[in-house]
């Protein structure tokens, strides 16, 4: 018999993407909440790209990520692409972290939520501390010491907004499911 699995996302991911731009479009153009770091702000709309992105995978999350984060810059003037590109790799590694919570198919754990934070601080560590900023002296000739505040912050308040708001989306969405197993014969 031949094996029918397809290629690509799925029409449910599909859709997600889509709804999943607009929401954290709304967050990141709507919400942002001030940090006293110019141009750096609290970001709630990186809880939902890691909330989509732990469960639909990589590619939604980077889509969601790069696509949400290039309209907040259009909507306020010129793209600032060494961020959006950062935020779509954030969103890309997030979503390996289905790999490991199957939130679909098995209970959300204490050591997988752990695991899920541990990777979400590497990931806003590497983008957020390394890439984006660099990426800003590189391409922009930004000053080494203002790109490095702004992303040192980013950093910090990503980790807190994942790690809180996005800990309890995942955590909320996991009791909606139901998971193998879980009942027993009586």
């Amino acid at each position: 018999m031949k094996s029918t699995k397809s290629k690509g996302l799925s029409v449910e991911a599909v859709v997600a993407t889509g709804v999943g731009i607009a929401i954290v479009f709304l967050l990141k153009r709507f919400l942002p909440i001030p940090t006293g770091v110019p141009n750096t702000t609290i970001d709630l709309g990186e809880a939902f790209i890691s909330f989509l992105a732990a469960i639909f995978g990589p590619a939604v999350g980077a889509l969601v990520a790069f696509f949400a984060h290039l309209f907040n810059d259009l909507s306020w003037g010129d793209p600032w692409w060494t961020w959006i590109v950062a935020d779509a790799i954030f969103g890309f590694m997030i979503g390996f972290s289905r790999n490991f919570l199957k939130l679909k198919t098995e209970p959300l754990t204490k050591k997988k939520l752990f695991q899920f934070n541990l990777l979400q601080v590497v990931a806003n560590i590497v983008c957020w501390g390394i890439i984006a900023p660099l990426g800003d002296i590189l391409v922009y000739s930004q000053p080494a010491g203002k790109v490095f505040l702004q992303g040192i912050t980013a950093t910090i308040t990503d980790v807190l907004s994942v790690g809180i708001v996005g800990t309890l989306l995942i955590s909320a969405y996991a009791k909606t499911q139901t998971q193998k197993n879980r009942l027993t014969k009586e």
